[in-house]
């Protein structure tokens, strides 16, 4: 099996904090690409102290920022700023998740980039976006949770309004933003191999968590514009589908449901109660969600989960278990398809990290390295960007990495 990654030929700069520009980046490192991280001296990554355990590390740090090297400048120093654009002359990729207009101000900006790499492919990730009304407001994934939509249909039946469990817009965006940087760079790549026919190549883009959250809505604004209706919370339960949702056992609980029509009979021989026939399509099922569920829900309590998932796998109904993180951990398909990682980092000890979601048959993705510590591959990587000893020199009197050996 290969070692070197779809991506082992790709340089990514990024300057991110928090979530969501991280999780693009690794996603990107995941697949082979050497990704370096810009800190401020002294200072990080504010998502390096945060939710911090043994050793003081931060699972959350260590979860986004695996496979990475972490160099330390200060853009308010012209040496700082040169720094960078030096080592993005020669990359593929920067990506970026401050303030609107943050990186315009430290000059840079996608313009100052663009004068000294034509190619550069610069990602954009903002709360908002950058375009629009609310392009220069601060956004962080909860507010946005709420502003759009998703907060409104999560949570209790009836009740109040829950934020989903993960940063889920963090999260999304991150991952829309590692898509549109393959996207961009295939572009490059064809019109390379056109001769540049199609005009000035444009490698920026940007996404908003705000753009992320309405996006993955998916149905449900469909569904809103053809009906009017506004939904509210749903529990566990399915917008459309009539079951679909948790159901509590003798023992514990357990997910299953029905998706077509013609398996509800065998669902009903699964289940034991023959008034459920009287529903045999999924309309009916909806507009008699309530005694429908009532009735699967009175026979599931009677019988172990095991028995449930056993007899719903036997009769190929999908199915399984309400499982807490420590079971996801341990679960046999999560380490079989390496969602789970177990890593031994320098500082933190024995700890698991996500895996990379996408299987490839001739390359396994893995830990190449731990979360960095801030400022850790300074002097390594300006070595080569300065090229020659006495530039370098000059860049560090002149604090472009806000201390000796930048680790500061």
């Amino acid at each position: 099996m290969s070692k070197q990654g779809p991506l082992s030929d790709l340089t990514v700069v990024e300057m991110t904090a928090h979530r969501a520009g991280p999780f693009c980046g690794a996603l990107l490192a995941d697949l082979g690409a050497e990704v370096v991280k810009i800190e401020r001296p002294g200072v990080g990554d504010p998502a390096r102290d945060q939710g911090a355990g043994p050793a003081g590390k931060s699972g959350y740090f260590m979860a986004n920022n695996r496979n990475k090297k972490s160099v330390t400048l200060d853009l308010k120093a012209d040496a700082g700023r040169e720094a960078a654009l030096d080592l993005l002359a020669d990359a593929d990729v920067f990506v970026e998740n401050f303030g609107y207009g943050v990186t315009d101000k430290l000059g840079i900006g996608y313009e100052d980039v663009r004068e000294v790499n034509e190619e550069i492919i610069y990602a954009s990730i903002k709360g908002y976006g950058e375009t629009g009304p609310s392009k220069e407001k601060k956004g962080l994934d909860l507010i946005l949770q709420a502003e759009g939509g998703i907060m409104s249909v999560t949570g209790p039946e009836g009740g109040d309004p829950v934020k989903v469990g993960q940063a889920i817009g963090d999260l999304s965006a991150g991952m829309f933003a590692a898509i549109a940087v393959l996207a961009r760079l295939h572009e490059r790549d064809r019109r390379a191999g056109t001769g540049g026919d199609d005009g000035e190549f444009v490698g920026k883009f940007d996404v908003g968590l705000f753009d992320a959250i309405v996006s993955v809505m998916n149905e449900y604004l469909t569904f809103n514009s053809m009906t009017g209706e506004v939904p509210g919370p749903q529990g566990t339960s399915h917008q459309s589908l009539v079951p679909y949702q948790l159901f509590e056992t003798a023992d514990g609980h357990v997910v299953t449901g029905v998706p077509s029509d013609e398996r509800w009979d065998d669902f009903v021989d699964v289940v034991g109660r023959e008034e459920l026939r009287e529903y045999p399509t999924n309309d009916e099922r909806a507009a008699n969600a309530e005694a429908v569920t009532a009735i699967i829900q009175e026979e599931f309590a009677k019988r172990s989960t095991d028995h449930w998932l056993s007899a719903l796998t036997e009769h190929g109904f999908p199915n399984g278990p309400l499982n807490d993180v420590g079971d996801v951990v341990d679960h046999p398909q999560a380490e079989a398809r390496g969602l789970v990682r177990e890593h031994d980092d320098p500082d933190g000890g024995e700890v698991v990290l996500p895996g990379h979601p996408v299987n490839f048959p001739d390359f396994e993705t893995e830990i190449r390295s731990p979360a960095p510590r801030l400022g850790e591959h300074t002097d390594e990587v300006f070595a080569d960007v300065a090229g020659d000893q006495t530039t370098l020199d000059e860049w560090r009197a002149d604090g472009a990495f806000g201390g000796a050996g930048g680790d500061e």
